[in-house]
């Protein structure tokens, strides 16, 4: 194929290869690093979500073996705990050491580029609404109380799973995270990143007998507008249902 007649997704991949000969060059502008955390209005409800668990539960062998797409949904809600560990293996902070809060998934550079967002559709102590996952003090923001499973399953091509969860997790991207430092590269990293935190979520709700299943296919921009981001500087990448397993059927 000529390079004329590449689409993109092709050029994409071609010009934000590594090469010995062609290596970006300059140091980092460390003045003009962006936060890993994204700020809203203390006037805002802020909810604090429990301390994670870390013992019980299937073991990480049986949940991987078990792990499955699950497309159905008991109308059941979840609990507010189980919502707290669910976001704590996701995004929580395990560790703080030289200047950096680790988090339950890897992140190239740990720039932790990737925000959480729920949508509550029926979780138990939880008003139905959106939320925003405040990483450094562990809690939720509730940025607008209502209904919303509907839309995100109109945005997300008419699948009604995302309107019969209990939860969905709405993964976005502050791209100048990454881009500060891996500048048209970082798009790479951005998306290693969201599947990491993807395969934890499927994971933890395998090990908390909950079912899961992930959605790369949307609108974007009717999703950005949902979560009130730009689509720019912050993107839509990726979502996550979750909910009270009502049958074995459509599991792959």
């Amino acid at each position: 194929m000529a390079k004329g007649e590449e689409k993109i997704g092709d050029l994409y991949q071609q010009e934000t290869k590594y090469r010995r000969d062609a290596m970006p060059r300059g140091g980092l502008d460390w003045a003009r690093q962006p936060s890993p955390y994204k700020e809203f209005s203390a006037a805002l409800k802020h909810v604090p979500l429990n301390p994670p668990e870390q013992k019980g539960g299937k073991p990480i062998w049986e949940a991987m073996d078990q792990r499955r797409s699950q497309r159905e949904f008991s109308r059941l809600p979840i609990t507010f705990s189980e919502v707290s560990q669910l976001i704590w293996a996701t995004q929580g902070i395990t560790a703080r050491a030289w200047g950096y809060d680790f988090r339950a998934v890897p992140s190239a550079g740990a720039l932790y580029p990737i925000e959480t967002y729920v949508v509550v559709n029926r979780v138990d102590e939880l008003k139905p609404g959106l939320y925003h996952f405040g990483i450094k003090e562990n809690r939720l923001i509730l940025l607008k109380e209502g209904n919303f499973g509907r839309d995100l399953s109109s945005a997300g091509l008419g699948q009604d799973m995302l309107e019969e969860a209990s939860c969905i997790f709405v993964w976005t991207a502050i791209v100048e995270r990454s881009k500060w430092k891996y500048r048209e590269r970082a798009y790479r990293y951005i998306y290693m990143d969201a599947g990491h935190i993807g395969q934890n979520l499927y994971l933890a709700s395998t090990a908390m007998n909950l079912g899961c299943c992930t959605v790369g296919a949307f609108y974007d921009e009717e999703v950005d507008r949902l979560m009130g981001i730009d689509g720019r500087e912050e993107i839509s990448i990726y979502l996550g249902a979750v909910g009270r397993m009502q049958s074995s059927k459509h599991r792959f």
